[in-house]
Order: C-alpha cells, then structure tokens, then sequence
C-alpha cells in the first residue's frame, strides 16, 4: 500500500486511468470526488471529506488517498437500508476470516446516521476481526456528502483487504473522564438523541456537572464530551446540538439506562506520541482518519503540524482523510482518530 497526493483533479484522473491495474481509495472535497467520479472506473472508491490527510499532514482541498494490490482487495456496495447487503458482505467476509492479517475498510454516508445500522449488519463477523473506518464528509456544509464506486455513487462500501503482513488497528482518545458520571434516564437512539441524565432535562444537568450557564453550554462540547466505558476502554460520543426541549442530539447513539463520563482533554501532542508507540512495530503503512471535531480542535488549538510531526516521522507513507465519525471494529464513535497500521 502506498499513499498517494495530488494537488488537482487532472492530475488525479491522468495518474488513475495509466494504472487500471491498481486499486485505489481517494479522498477530497465535494467538488473534487464528485468531479473524479465522471473520469475514473471501478477499480477506484471515492469519499468526500472534510479534510485529507498525506505526506504533507493535514491539508484542505487537495486529493489523497491511496494505492493497494487489486488482488488483495474486494469491494461491497452496501445498500440502503444496509441490511440488503448482509449476504455480499457475509460472502467477501468468508473468504478472508481465517486470515489473522485480515481487515476491513468501512466508509459510510456521514449525513444519514446509519452508521450503528451498518455495524448491525455485520452480526456475523467475528469481534476480533479489525473493522476500521471513517463516515464520508462535505467540509461542515452539513447538506451531503458522497461516496463513488467508480462512476457509481452509492450510500456506503466495505473493502475487504486480504493482506499477508502484519496489520492493527488502534484508536485515540484525546480526553480522559473528569469525575462526572451521567446516567442516561431516558433517550431516543434512532434519533440519537438523549431527553434526561438523571431524570433531569438534559441540558439543564450536563450545564450543572460542568458547572457553567445552560445557555452557553455548546460552547463547551468540543473540549466535554461524554465517553461510553467499555472494558475500560473510552468510546466517544460528541453532542451535536441543544433542542428547544433541553434534549441534546449527538452524533452517535447513546442508549437509556446507561452511564456516561463527562471526559476533559489531556495534551494532544504527548498522547499522539503514546499512541503510536502502542503499534508495536515499524509500519511501512499508515492509514489516519481524524473526526471532523479533532480537527476542528487542532486548528482552534493551532497543533495540527505539531500533530502531524508525530505521524509523519514514525510512518511517512501515511494517507487518511477527516470524518463525521470513526467506526473501529463494531462501534461507532466520534472525537477520535483511528489508525491502521500496515507492518
């Protein structure tokens, strides 16, 4: 696997179309994956984004992605509703399960919330079978983002990668529970929306935990979100939004009757560091996908290349895009990045 950069479409379609042989994931805007998809064949998957990542680290408006033996991967189209898929899914799944070096790449529609839906469809894979992905994006317009299979736009895909080297995948959180603890009392997680922590309207207890105004809790989601524990593991979910009934809507689902940490961030930099130190060898690959939120946090924070001086230096080969959402084996999160790592 190799990454892969482009500065514009052109360049993009003229390097694809010489190598028909390859297959390739390519990330970008709107404008550009949509444009690409009237230039390229099957052999190539397009998702819009809301930033790329590549040799250069973090960047906005260019074309990244990368390349990969055609033989070793099989691409899903998964339909909507994604329950139309299971039996290609489960087919492509059969051939690889058995390799322990096996993995998947999901890239969903990031507008729909059908990400949990996705995840459900896939009961039959095993739990230790490495699931990374990332929900398609359109750079904060919030109107609609896209996925091309070749020519074909559809609503989401999984490629199933048969490699032989060694692969992980690992997540990163940057934030740790501050000593506040909210339980679900009631929600709606079609809607992914939550009513009460503690029998209380929702906005009105996440402001009093936080201690600060209701009217000005918003201000403080990017930097307190809540994390679902799961073996001691932190599995994030970010609030999207306050409603007019003091419900909150977030970004992923949240079930009733349940408890959720109220998280702090720690230092970005030192935690990249941690985190690929945890790899456990040199990879000769990298795929990075960042939350739209990180992003967004890095760039207040003005980190991004301190961010990016991590990644590069231990893998430069590393490609990757910025997401509505992380998918790392069969959850679906948010405010994290997820790595593959390729030996």
């Amino acid at each position: 696997m190799r990454e892969l950069m482009f500065s514009n479409v052109q360049e993009a379609s003229n390097f694809i179309n010489n190598n028909s042989n390859i297959g390739f994931v390519i990330f970008s805007n709107v404008e550009n994956v949509t444009e690409l998809s009237t230039l390229v064949s099957s052999n190539v998957i397009l998702c819009s984004t809301s930033g790329e990542y590549g040799r250069n680290g973090y960047e906005d408006g260019v074309i990244s992605g990368f390349q990969y033996d055609i033989c070793d991967g099989e691409v899903v189209e998964i339909l909507y509703p994604p329950i139309k898929s299971v039996n290609n899914l489960k087919g492509a799944y059969e051939k690889i399960k058995t390799n322990k070096n096996a993995f998947s790449l999901l890239l969903c529609d990031g507008l729909t919330g059908m990400e949990e839906s996705i995840i459900g469809t896939l009961y039959f894979v095993d739990d230790n079978f490495k699931v990374i992905g990332g929900s398609a994006g359109d750079n904060l317009k919030f109107k609609e983002t896209f996925i091309f299979i070749g020519k074909k736009r559809v609503h989401s895909v999984m490629i199933f990668f048969n490699t032989k080297r060694r692969t992980t995948i690992i997540k990163e959180n940057i934030y740790i529970p501050m000593g506040q603890r909210l339980l679900v009392t009631e929600a709606d997680p079609i809607s992914r929306t939550i009513k009460t922590f503690n029998k209380v309207p929702a906005s009105i207890e996440y402001a009093r935990v936080l201690n600060v105004k209701e009217s000005d809790l918003s201000n403080y989601f990017m930097n307190n979100p809540l994390g679902k524990m799961y073996e001691d593991e932190i599995f994030i979910s970010s609030p999207m939004k306050v409603n007019p009934d003091k419900s909150i809507t977030f970004y992923c689902q949240v079930m009733s009757n349940t408890f959720v940490e109220v998280l702090k961030p720690v230092d970005p930099i030192s935690q990249v560091r941690n985190t690929v130190e945890k790899i456990g060898f040199k990879p000769s690959f990298m795929l990075s996908i960042n939350c739209i939120l990180r992003s967004l946090k890095f760039q207040e924070d003005n980190i991004w290349k301190a961010i990016d001086k991590e990644l590069l230096s231990f893998c430069p080969n590393t490609a990757g895009f910025v997401s509505y959402g992380e998918q790392f084996y069969k959850k679906h999160v948010n405010q994290t990045m997820v790595i593959l790592a390729v030996e």
